[in-house]
């Protein structure tokens, strides 16, 4: 297995420094759980990474204001002979918005969220998988509102033909329907309204399709979602950090695993990661256990291709936890990879 790990390049604040060259690879072992690294390729502050396994490719943000042209780039990637690991430009598309976050590929098309100005692009990609036209901008703030969004994260619900934004300045799930070529169309009654100040950022859809779950960086909690019905609809807000603590909540990433029955919750400010059950017939989450994550400030957070181990990407000490995953979804450190510059996102792709 080969892990792909996104990065800051430029220095964003004092917790999020930029120490990286630009996305790195490096093999996994899934016996031993060990990294070695393969190279890497220059590329400004890729804090965001898509991987297209059929076609050998990678997608980056670029995160940056607009005025040092933030875009979504991508690179062919290959295996050399010696295991070197080489990445080949494959082209751009600049952005409208700014310091985008979060992109994800759908069939012919990229879903690239932004920060800052709180917008959404829909790029085409063509057959060979280059990132093509923009199709569509969508602004999430309302005309003559003082709202202030901000698109942090976009997931795709097969099932239903629907795009999740979690936006994060709204306090908002919005809603899109995906057409056939595409572009997405609001559904203003779908969407569902947070506690003011919840800041959800990220959300991971059941493999059932039947939940979804959303993390609020500002509360600590973790928000059940039911999506059996037409409109999705708030179940069961559950803290994944003690009561007392939760007004300094950071919460940052959230996965689940391919069975559906565990969730990972990482926290930034408490340096952790809390392993939740779900409970599908009782529409339940609850904590199991919270772990120290090996590192500071761990931004991102996955669970390997064949289930075994979990990683953590901790920004701050750039550092990788590699934790083995007991059969009830728990979590033992293994051991940490030190010197993995500023990591921010950590994808799998097979090579």
């Amino acid at each position: 297995m080969v892990l792909l790990v996104g990065a800051y390049t430029i220095d964003m604040n004092e917790n999020a420094p930029g120490k990286a060259r630009g996305i790195s690879a490096y093999d996994f072992s899934p016996t031993t759980g060990q990294l070695s690294f393969r190279g890497y390729v220059p590329t400004t502050n890729p804090s965001y990474l898509w991987v297209d396994d059929a076609r050998k490719m990678v997608y980056a943000v670029r995160e940056c204001p607009h005025s040092a042209d933030p875009a979504v780039v991508a690179f062919r990637v290959a295996r050399q002979a010696d295991r070197r690991i080489t990445f080949t430009p494959a082209g751009e598309s600049l952005l409208h918005g700014d310091h985008p976050c979060h992109l994800v590929g759908i069939d012919d098309t990229l879903i690239v969220s932004s920060y800052s100005s709180g917008t959404v692009d829909v790029f085409a990609k063509s057959p060979e998988g280059t990132p093509g036209e923009l199709l569509q901008h969508i602004a999430l703030r309302l005309a003559g509102t003082n709202e202030q969004p901000h698109a942090h994260c976009a997931a795709y619900d097969p099932r239903r033909q629907r795009v999740y934004i979690c936006d994060l300045g709204g306090d908002r799930l919005r809603v899109f329907a995906r057409q056939a070529g595409g572009q997405l169309t609001v559904l203003p009654d779908h969407g569902i309204n947070f506690q003011d100040g919840a800041g959800p950022r990220h959300i991971a859809l059941h493999p059932g399709g039947e939940f979804a779950v959303v993390v609020c960086e500002l509360r600590g909690v973790c928000v059940l979602i039911d999506l059996r019905e037409d409109r999705p609809r708030i179940i069961q807000e559950a803290l994944y950090l003690p009561e007392r603590v939760v007004d300094q909540a950071s919460g940052a990433a959230v996965r689940m695993d391919a069975s559906g029955k565990h969730v990972y919750v990482s926290d930034r400010n408490f340096s952790v990661v809390t392993a939740m059950r779900l409970d599908v017939r009782a529409g339940s989450l609850t904590v199991r256990d919270t772990y120290p994550s090996g590192g500071q400030r761990p931004r991102d957070i996955s669970v390997t291709p064949d289930g075994q181990w979990l990683l953590t990407g901790n920004l701050k000490d750039h550092s990788i936890g590699v934790f083995r995953r007991g059969t009830g979804g728990g979590l033992q450190l293994h051991h940490v990879v030190k010197k993995v510059p500023s990591p921010t996102c950590l994808k799998w792709m097979t090579l």
